[in-house]
């Protein structure tokens, strides 16, 4: 076989040879690339590590390592026998992370419309009427760049189930948070409201009168409950605690991963009243019984052991009711409270200044005998009306003055001031003050019986009681022509005798004025608080009572005011006779105010010009007679007369107080027709 070969032709193109010129250039492009890239990164590397590392580092620490507060537990409130007296309760608050809410950073425009809708969404559930989108949006953004990690409260005291929806709600609303902060729950409500107050949020004005107290370091302003008013204003430093610290590390979602450092809070101590809530019940219940029988719109009563200066029960009515307070109170209620023309946010007991009428005469009596004006046997009739000639216009008719019972035809007679305090003659009291010229009965004076009314605490003020306080007022003559621009005249006199005209004191100085008589000649200062103790019940502080001062009344005549007000309750004809109680026999005073106040001009119910204005009834005691326990001032804004309605009031206290047993249908009536 023959097998034939053919030769293989290879085709091949010509390529001409590299140019070693052009291969230096490229090399060196690529070099100056790479030069500028690494010059590029160690620049960017160097200001990152070098320029701003601070800036970097506290970023980082802002977002991974976070301190918490952990809060302290308020310390509680307890009457003198260690009953509760209010509780520690959780309240849910509705927060926001401004800085957990960025969505979209390169869309504000798409933010802004999430954001809001979020806001309505959130606005809906909760269902207040001052939380709106337009609101919560202001607080939010208002803060946004200086406090961006800051949980911002939009939403306060928010019921327990809307809390619960909002929780659901906020794992798909970014930075929507429920907090639970400590609040306060009162169960005895109006009956204490006067005197416990109420915790609050922190209010601008009250930082910005008292930066220094309410300082960051110790308060956080969004979240922290303070003392506003009565004693959980006043023991805000012993019953607020100490805040501990929790150093975490959080992921993105502000979960804590670890405890890096944790110092634990110390709770606040506990406060003991010297209020007695058994006898603050039975004070309560009788002071409504007569307000509903007589229709009294406001009264108040003080119970004090005249031992000491211990205020063992304070009613004050009308009141309120703290837990709406405490619970967030609307601006509908809260102005309702403001407009309510006898002003339950007062303390009546405290800061009602009102003509104290006839009880007033025991200041009078102790004035009268320690100068030297009377003495137990010096006798001034009352011939149940008197005439005083016009001091400043002779020509015109003489002015007339009556006594009590002359207003009713009658007259007291000859009368010692032992007569004169139990039957509460009018007429020996203006006499033996402001002077009588035509029986040469020479007085007194107005200037030196100011100075025996503050002697009995009339005006002194009080700077460590713990509430509100108003004192009352004792003029002298000046006092009239730097008020109103008059001259002081005998008629002035002799009103200031009885306790009206310019005299002004509030039940609280009246118990304390009674309890002077009642404990043998000593002013002590009032007492609310009694002890503070720690969480395991120990004694940490315990206020002493303190004496102000020694009344420098002969004890003579000290026991003769006490006989005669012994008289003016268990001798028949006495002007409380009516409201004793066999077997018990107490000492007391009552009296009888006019007056015509603002409200009683609004209400239409003076008579300018006529001898009938309406009255409060007043009455002070202590029981029991021959070794008292108690002091206590009753007080009824136009109540009546004070025999008829303060007096029975007194009597119901002083029998389930010591749980005497009296029948209710054995009690005196409470009545407007009565003695003075």
């Amino acid at each position: 076989m023959i097998i034939e070969s053919y030769p293989i032709q290879r085709r091949t193109s010509q390529v001409p040879p590299p140019d070693p010129q052009q291969g230096r250039g490229r090399l060196l492009l690529l070099a100056l690339g790479v030069v500028i890239t690494f010059a590029v990164l160690i620049f960017r590397l160097y200001d990152i590590q070098v320029n701003r590392q601070s800036e970097f580092s506290r970023r980082v620490a802002q977002r991974s390592v976070v301190e918490r507060q952990i809060p302290a537990t308020r310390g509680l409130i307890f009457d003198r026998n260690g009953v509760p007296l209010v509780r520690n309760t959780p309240a849910y608050q509705i927060a926001i992370v401004p800085i957990r809410q960025v969505s979209y950073p390169d869309d504000p425009v798409r933010q802004r419309v999430e954001r809001m809708a979020m806001y309505d969404g959130l606005a809906r559930l909760i269902g207040q009427p001052e939380v709106t989108a337009g609101s919560i949006y202001t607080k939010v953004h208002s803060v946004r760049f200086f406090a961006p990690y800051q949980p911002i409260v939009v939403a306060d005291n928010v019921p327990r189930e809307v809390a619960l929806a909002v929780q659901e709600k906020a794992i798909e609303w970014r930075g929507v948070m429920v907090q639970t902060v400590g609040s306060r729950e009162y169960p005895y409500r109006e009956l204490l409201g006067n005197i416990l107050g109420y915790t609050g949020k922190i209010l601008r004005e009250m930082i910005d009168r008292d930066p220094q107290f309410f300082s960051p370091e110790i308060y956080n302003y969004e979240t922290d409950r303070v003392g506003i008013a009565g004693v959980e204003s006043a023991a805000e430093v012993e019953l607020r605690g100490r805040k501990g610290r929790r150093v975490v590390l959080v992921d993105a979602s502000f979960e804590e991963l670890e405890v890096i450092s944790e110092t634990p809070p110390i709770n606040g101590n506990s406060v003991r009243l010297t209020i007695d809530l058994r006898l603050q019940q039975i004070m309560d219940e009788a002071m409504r019984e007569a307000m509903r029988a007589r229709n009294i719109p406001r009264g108040a009563a003080v119970a004090l052991n005249p031992n000491t200066g211990e205020i063992l029960g304070m009613v004050t009515l009308p009141g309120y009711d703290n837990n709406r307070f405490a619970q967030g109170i609307s601006q509908r209620e809260y102005q309702a409270l403001l407009e309510d023309p006898h002003r339950p946010l007062l303390n009546h007991a405290t800061q009602d200044t009102v003509p104290p009428g006839s009880i007033f005469k025991l200041v009078v009596a102790a004035a009268l005998l320690q100068e030297g004006i009377v003495s137990e046997r010096t006798i001034i009739n009352d011939p149940g009306v008197f005439e005083l000639p016009n001091e400043i216009n002779p020509d015109a008719p003489p002015q007339k003055f009556f006594c009590w019972i002359g207003l009713r035809g009658g007259q007291h007679g000859p009368q010692t001031i032992r007569d004169a305090i139990r039957n509460s003659c009018n007429t020996y009291f203006r006499k033996a003050v402001g002077g009588y010229p035509q029986e040469n009965v020479r007085g007194l004076g107005a200037d030196r019986l100011a100075d025996w009314a503050r002697v009995f605490g009339i005006g002194e003020r009080y700077p460590n009681l713990g509430i509100p306080y108003a004192p009352g007022f004792a003029p002298k003559e000046v006092d009239k022509l730097r008020r109103i621009g008059e001259v002081w005249t005998r008629g002035d006199s002799y009103n200031v005798a009885i306790g009206q005209g310019f005299i002004v004191a509030t039940p609280l100085e009246m118990a304390n004025m009674v309890a002077v008589f009642a404990n043998g000649g000593t002013l002590y200062e009032p007492q609310i608080i009694r002890e503070v103790l720690d969480e395991r019940g120990n004694v940490v502080r315990a206020f002493q009572p303190r004496a102000i001062r020694n009344i420098p009344l002969n004890a003579r005549y000290l026991q003769l005011i006490r006989d005669a007000m012994y008289r003016a309750v268990n001798e028949p004809g006495g002007t409380a006779y009516a409201a004793r109680l066999e077997g018990f026999p107490y000492a007391g005073k009552t009296g009888t105010a006019e007056f015509c106040d603002d409200v009683a001009q609004k209400l239409g119910i003076c008579y300018i010009g006529m001898r009938v204005q309406p009255t409060h009834a007043w009455f002070v005691a202590y029981a029991p007679a021959d070794n008292p326990q108690l002091a206590l001032a009753v007080y009824f804004w136009n109540g009546g007369q004070g025999s008829g309605v303060a007096a029975p009031v007194a009597q119901r206290i002083f029998n389930a107080y010591f749980n005497l047993g009296v029948a209710p249908e054995k009690l005196a009536p409470i009545q407007s027709g009565a003695s003075e």
